[in-house]
């Protein structure tokens, strides 16, 4: 998950500060309470039929999931069977979703092309608010650009990170000391226990399996940084504090997506990591893959005068060695005769 949704929500919507924190919170108790219609001490999802909907279409088939990667990877006699199973997870709903993925950074360099125009809409038209929408608006119709274009594999994401969270909190007695290399248990912390788990740890002189459960949020907090500024588009420079908000805003969802992940279990964390990694690799295949046209028209534009420039030089030079070596013939031919001296005067 990353900022793009925020950012070209409210540049579209102009959401002010207060509602965009209203909608985070919003997210924040539908992630929390995910998890709250299943037992703290898990259920057996393959006997104990679904309560509910939501169990139903998401849950249950999520933690079936699960089971079945992780028997798969455990018959192949490899390690950390649930960690693994996770991240194999992970990687089948990034491919499931590539082509959403495709489009929404597709949509976002389109946007990073747009920037120049934009800034100049928003120098003419920067005191006008609504005629600046609107010049935007045009120039986006124009293009053939959707700002919310990036919207929709967030969209799709976020059912699949509460379903997961369900899940694993579901699959509770199964991930009971689930190591995964640093990570001493995929199944804890639980969000009853809030944040009480870490002093706990470190009275007791844990040390080692607190660093080991604070690692995972730590990473997911720097990969959020990386996603934001490598995925989001530069905004527009303008004086209505618009670009200070955005970085405030960026830098409170991602400490906020770290302070979620110390009260959900580690496995959940484990996904959101994996998933950032690779949408940051899918991301610099599709770019790397794709020039924009307007680069390459200026990368050929700048070659062809390149060359131009060169042939007259080139020429020039042919010239003027040409006209050197004539004046070489010139100067031998036409040297000057010595007058004749006095002696030959008089014999003459």
């Amino acid at each position: 998950m990353d900022a793009a949704l925020s950012f070209a929500f409210m540049r579209r919507y102009k959401v002010k500060r207060k509602h965009l924190l209203l909608i985070l919170l919003l997210v924040a108790t539908m992630l929390l309470l995910g998890g709250c219609g299943v037992p703290r001490e898990g259920v057996d999802v393959a006997t104990t039929p679904p309560e509910g909907l939501w169990q139903q279409l998401a849950v249950w088939p999520l933690a079936n999931a699960l089971i079945w990667l992780n028997d798969f990877i455990n018959n192949m006699a490899i390690p950390y069977s649930w960690g693994f199973a996770i991240i194999l997870f992970t990687i089948i709903i990034k491919v499931i979703t590539f082509p959403l993925t495709m489009t929404q950074i597709r949509g976002m360099q389109a946007q990073r092309e747009l920037q120049p125009k934009l800034q100049e809409l928003q120098k003419k038209y920067g005191k006008d608010r609504e005629k600046l929408a609107q010049e935007q608006m045009k120039l986006y119709q124009e293009a053939g650009v959707n700002p919310l274009g990036g919207c929709l594999p967030l969209v799709i994401q976020m059912p699949v990170l509460f379903g997961l969270y369900s899940a694993l909190v579901a699959l509770g007695p199964r991930l009971n000391d689930a190591h995964f290399f640093w990570i001493p248990d995929l199944g804890f912390p639980h969000f009853t226990e809030g944040l009480t788990w870490i002093p706990t740890l470190f009275n007791e002189g844990s040390y080692g399996m607190l660093a080991g459960y604070l690692i995972l949020p730590a990473l997911l907090m720097v990969s959020q940084v990386f996603m934001q500024k490598y995925m989001t588009p530069t905004p527009p420079a303008g004086g209505d504090g618009q670009n200070k908000m955005m970085t405030q805003m960026t830098t409170m969802m991602t400490l906020m997506f770290g302070f979620f992940t110390l009260q959900v279990p580690a496995g959940l964390t484990l996904y959101w990591v994996t998933s950032n990694l690779l949408q940051m690799g899918q991301q610099s295949f599709i770019m790397r893959g794709s020039a924009t046209p307007a680069a390459s028209t200026a990368a050929s534009g700048k070659g062809a005068a390149s060359a131009v420039s060169a042939t007259p030089s080139a020429t020039n030079g042919a010239k003027d060695e040409s006209s050197s070596a004539n004046g070489a013939v010139n100067g031998s031919a036409d040297k000057p005769v010595r007058k004749p001296s006095r002696r030959q005067r008089k014999k003459r």
